[in-house]
């Protein structure tokens, strides 16, 4: 029998299709809890006779599906744009605020869409759709805009908040995963710019700090990619995660740092005439058993601690020394699959601070 071959769909486009089919799944629940819920606004609609014929059509159901999957298309869709346009650089609470606009514009098209098909194709009598006008009374009105206002509103705030947190944090600190401690073996990267004290001193504290943002936005698409988890910002440092099975498959822990490499490179022109420069990173990887939970209450976060997270910060400070711009450990050599179009090079064996035993360490190397 002839196997067919499987589609394998980017990371991105799997975050989006997710939060696509989540979207419409919630809009369908809420599009109920409203119907089933606001009594205030519904029942004088009730008293009318319209509303009670059309439930006795069964086409509410298909109303409330068709515009959950045109709202839930419109919601990815404006997400979509607004991450790949100016909109992201702009402040937390701007981005709720247009987003939010938008939103709503969208629950309103999708809602006419649904009317639309309903006229074209004679599902509900005519007379029904166009007497809506006449017999919709002030308070249904101010609780359908009320209700959905605040669903919009919430929503894109859970959805900024989750970004936030960073992807799957916020669920695990709801269901409270790592509410005790627990061990799990992961990969970490301490990424790192090159003369970061000559870059900021030519550039002044503020244009420094623009010139770190662009970075890291340059970086973000690069980690949804290649799968990895942001951990911290630390000044003009970023610390990377992966699980070590996540990290190792497509030998994707390297291939992040040499993406972002390519994709500084390939906006040389931008770096140059922005800020008279072109960042240069280096970065520090290894691999093991590490302990996570979570940690404050004022300020609640994932906190990992383990030798894991020392020695990748070791060998990102001897980038430098050693003239590489990638250093790792025996322990992520041994993890990662024998053909990934790299070579390793052993730099030496040395004691770093806080290990009693000498590590190898091994510079990577993108093969040409």
């Amino acid at each position: 029998m002839m196997e067919h071959p499987r589609i394998k769909l980017k990371p991105k486009t799997k975050a989006i299709m997710l939060e696509w089919l989540i979207i419409i799944i919630s809009v369908d629940i809420l599009m109920y809890g409203y119907y089933f819920l606001t009594w205030w606004g519904l029942k004088s609609y009730l008293r009318t006779g319209i509303f009670s014929s059309y439930i006795d059509t069964g086409y509410i159901h298909l109303g409330i599906n068709v515009q959950g999957f045109l709202f839930g298309l419109m919601f990815g869709l404006i997400n979509y744009l607004a991450d790949n346009t100016n909109l992201r650089r702009k402040s937390f609470g701007y981005i709720i605020i247009i987003k939010s606009i938008l939103y709503t514009l969208a629950m309103f098209l999708s809602q006419v869409t649904v009317f639309a098909i309903y006229h074209v194709f004679s599902l509900v009598p005519v007379e029904m759709i166009f007497n809506l006008k006449d017999e919709v009374s002030a308070s249904l009105l101010i609780s359908v805009g009320v209700y959905f206002i605040f669903v919009i509103l919430l929503i894109n705030f859970i959805l900024q908040i989750n970004r936030k947190f960073g992807y799957g944090v916020l669920f695990s600190m709801i269901t409270g995963k790592y509410h005790k401690p627990r061990e799990e073996r992961r990969i970490f990267m301490f990424l790192d710019m090159k003369d970061s004290t000559g870059n900021a001193g030519r550039l002044g504290h503020y244009d420094y700090s623009r010139l770190i943002q662009s970075c890291i936005l340059d970086l973000t698409d690069l980690i949804i990619r290649y799968k990895a988890q942001v951990y911290q910002y630390v000044g003009d440092e970023v610390v990377l995660t992966w699980p070590t099975n996540k990290g190792v498959q497509d030998f994707n822990c390297i291939n992040l740092y040499y993406a972002f490499e390519q994709r500084l490179s390939d906006r040389r022109d931008y770096y140059e005439d922005e800020y008279n420069i072109v960042p240069k990173f280096k970065a520090g990887l290894d691999e093991g058993t590490i302990t996570v939970t979570e940690v404050g209450d004022i300020k609640r976060e994932i906190a990992y601690h383990g030798e894991v997270l020392h020695t990748a910060a070791r060998l990102e400070k001897m980038c430098n020394n050693l003239e590489k711009n990638v250093l790792v450990t025996q322990n992520l050599i041994s993890s990662l699959p024998a053909e990934n179009g790299f070579e390793k090079e052993l730099m030496g064996e040395f004691r770093l601070r806080g290990k009693k035993q000498k590590e190898k360490v091994f510079g990577i190397n993108r093969i040409a």
